[in-house]
C-alpha cells in the first residue's frame, strides 16, 4: 500500500479483501435502501405539495417536463433525471417526481451504510460492525430533514445522494490506489454540482481527507472526471434556445447563463442573517441536531468524536468536522426559513460519528459488563425506530391535498381567458404545473408580479400569450390598467398596494379586480 493511503487503524480491512463480507454488506445495503424506500413511498405526497417547504416542486416539474429551465441555479441534472424517471407509469407526474426523490434518498441510505462500514472497518473485538452501520444508516433515513425531502418534488434528496456517494468513494482507500477511482470521484463531483452548488461546502473536507493520497496522475484523472460531469450544464443553454414555456433567465447568452447558475437573485440571502437573530438561529441549529439524531444519538456522536483517534480513519475527524462547520455556517447565515435543508451533509457526518460512538460504547459494555455485544450493537437501530415513531404523523403526506383543493378552486372560480396575477411562488408554480404539465386551463394568463421587473420574464410572457405583446409590464398595476376592460383579472394573493385604485372582491381563493364605482 502506498504511503499516505493507509486508513490509519490496525485491523482495518476492506470488504474487497473478504468477498463474503462484501456480499453480505451489499445485501444489507440493499435492505437499508428497501426499508427506506418503503417508508418514503408510504408517506409521499400524492400530488404537488406546499408542505416541507416544497413549493418549488411545480416549477421543477414543469421545467423538466417541457424541456425548460427551472429557477436558479437551473438544476440540469435534476431536470434530466426527473423527466426520465417520470416515464414510469406510477400515477400522476407530480407523484412520480415525489417518488424520484424517494428513490434518491433511499440510495443515499445504502451509501451511508457502506460508508460507515468502511469507516469502522474490522474491529478487534471480534464482533461485526454491520449491525451498527445498518442502524446508523437507518437513523440517517429516518432523520426528519432527509425524510421530509424524500417525499416531495425537490432537489435535496438527489443532493444527499451525491454527498453520500462522494464521501463513500473517498472512503474506499484501496480503490483510490488506482487513477480510475479518482476519475469516478471527479465524475460524481461534477454530476453532484450540476444538481446543487452547495456541494462545494463538502469538497474542502473531502479534499483535506484525500490530500495525503494526492498524486499528479490521480489529480488529473479527478479533474477529467469533474469536467465530464459538469458538461451536464450544457443542457441549460441548449434548452433555453428551444424557447420552452418555462425557462428562467435568458441562458442563450453567457450573461443570462451566469445569472442563472450563480443564483444571482438569491445572493441577497447569503450571510444576510441580521446579527440580533444569530442567537436564536444558533439555538434552532442546536435543537435540530437533537431532532435528527435524538438526544441519545447526539451523545453517541460526541462519544465518537471523543474517541476519534481510536475509531476513525486517519484524516476523517478533521475532514468531517470541516464539512459540519462549513455547511452549518452557510445554513445559519442564509437568511431564509428553509435554510435548514443545507444541513443535510452535516447530519450525514453526524451519523458517522454516532456509529463510531456506538462502537466505542459496545466495546465498553463487552469488556466491562455482562451485556452481550449483539444487544449493544442494536443501539442505533433502536434510535432509528424511535425517530420513525416520533416523526411519522408529522411528516406523513399521504393525505396532503392542500394544493389540489386550491388548484381545483382556482379552475372553478376563474372565468375563461382570465388573467391571474400571483405574488406567491407556490401559486405560480402550481399553476405552471396545471397548464404546462397537465394541460388544464391553458387559456388562463398567469403572471407572477414579483418577476415582472425582469426583462427575460416579460419576453417569456409575450411568447406564452402573444396578445399581451403591446402591454407595458412595469408592474401589476400597469397590466391591470391595460387589460381590465378586456379580460377578467384575479389576484391569487391579496395585494394592499392595489386596493386604493381598484375594488378587490374575494371570490373563493381568488380576489377579482374590479373598477372603483
Amino acid at each position: 500500500m502506498a504511503e499516505g493511503s493507509a486508513p490509519g487503524r490496525i485491523g482495518h480491512m476492506s470488504a474487497a479483501q473478504h468477498p463474503q463480507t462484501g456480499r453480505r454488506r451489499n445485501g444489507l445495503a440493499l435492505l437499508a435502501a428497501g426499508v427506506s424506500l418503503a417508508l418514503y413511498a408510504a408517506t409521499a405526497a400524492p400530488w404537488l405539495t406546499w408542505a416541507h417547504d416544497g413549493a418549488d416542486g411545480g416549477d421543477l416539474i414543469a421545467a423538466a417536463m417541457t424541456g425548460g429551465v427551472p429557477h436558479p441555479s437551473g438544476y440540469p441534472l435534476y431536470s434530466l433525471l426527473g423527466r426520465l424517471f417520470a416515464q414510469l407509469p406510477l400515477g400522476s407526474i407530480a407523484f412520480r417526481f415525489n417518488l424520484f426523490s424517494a428513490v434518491a434518498a433511499a440510495v443515499s441510505v445504502a451509501l451511508v451504510f457502506l460508508l460507515v462500514c468502511n469507516l469502522l472497518g474490522t474491529q478487534q473485538d471480534g464482533l461485526p460492525v454491520e449491525p451498527i452501520a445498518l442502524g446508523a444508516a437507518l437513523v440517517w433515513a429516518a432523520g426528519p430533514t432527509l425524510w421530509s425531502q424524500a417525499i416531495i418534488a425537490e432537489v435535496y434528496a438527489l443532493h444527499a445522494l451525491f454527498v453520500a456517494l462522494i464521501i463513500y468513494l473517498a472512503s474506499r482507500t484501496e480503490a483510490l490506489e488506482r487513477p480510475r477511482a479518482w476519475l469516478g470521484l471527479g465524475l460524481a463531483t461534477g454530476l453532484g454540482l450540476s444538481n446543487h452548488l452547495t456541494l462545494t461546502l463538502v469538497l474542502p473536507g473531502v479534499a483535506l481527507w484525500l490530500l495525503p493520497m494526492a498524486r499528479p496522475r490521480r489529480l488529473g484523472a479527478a479533474l477529467g472526471g469533474l469536467a465530464l460531469g459538469l458538461l451536464v450544464y450544457l443542457y441549460i443553454p441548449l434548452a433555453a434556445r428551444g424557447d420552452p414555456p418555462v425557462s428562467w433567465g435568458d441562458a442563450r447568452n453567457w450573461a443570462g447563463f451566469w445569472w442563472l447558475v450563480s443564483g444571482q437573485p438569491y445572493r441577497v440571502y447569503l450571510f444576510a442573517l441580521p446579527l440580533p437573530e444569530l442567537p436564536r438561529r444558533l439555538a434552532v441549529w442546536a435543537g435540530l441536531w437533537r431532532e435528527q439524531l435524538t438526544l441519545l444519538g447526539v451523545g453517541l456522536a460526541l462519544v465518537g468524536l471523543e474517541t476519534r483517534r481510536r475509531y476513525m480513519p486517519r484524516g476523517w475527524p478533521l475532514a468531517g468536522l470541516l464539512i459540519v462547520v462549513l455547511t452549518s455556517a452557510y445554513a445559519i447565515g442564509y437568511n431564509t426559513v428553509d435554510s435548514y435543508v443545507y444541513l443535510l451533509p452535516a447530519y450525514l457526518v453526524g451519523v458517522t460519528w454516532l456509529a463510531q460512538g456506538a462502537l466505542a460504547v459496545r466495546e465498553w459494555f463487552v469488556s466491562r459488563t455482562s451485556v452481550p455485544g449483539a444487544a449493544a450493537s442494536l443501539m442505533p437501530l433502536f434510535l432509528a425506530l424511535w425517530l420513525v415513531g416520533a416523526n411519522y404523523s408529522d411528516l406523513d403526506l399521504r393525505r396532503d391535498n392542500e394544493v389540489a383543493i386550491w388548484a381545483t378552486s382556482v379552475q372553478q372560480e376563474a372565468l375563461p381567458g382570465a388573467i391571474l396575477i400571483s405574488g406567491d411562488d407556490g401559486h405560480t408554480f402550481a399553476l405552471d404545473y396545471i397548464q404546462w404539465v397537465e394541460g388544464e386551463r391553458t387559456e388562463l394568463v398567469v403572471v407572477d408580479a414579483e418577476l415582472l421587473p425582469y426583462a427575460w420574464y416579460q419576453r417569456q410572457l409575450m411568447k406564452r400569450y402573444p396578445d399581451l405583446a403591446d402591454v407595458r409590464f412595469a408592474e401589476a398595476g400597469s397590466l391591470i390598467i391595460e387589460r381590465l376592460e378586456e379580460r377578467p383579472i384575479y389576484l391569487t394573493t391579496y395585494r394592499e398596494e392595489l386596493e386604493e385604485a381598484w375594488v378587490l372582491e374575494q371570490q373563493g381563493v381568488l380576489w377579482r379586480v374590479m373598477r372603483n364605482r
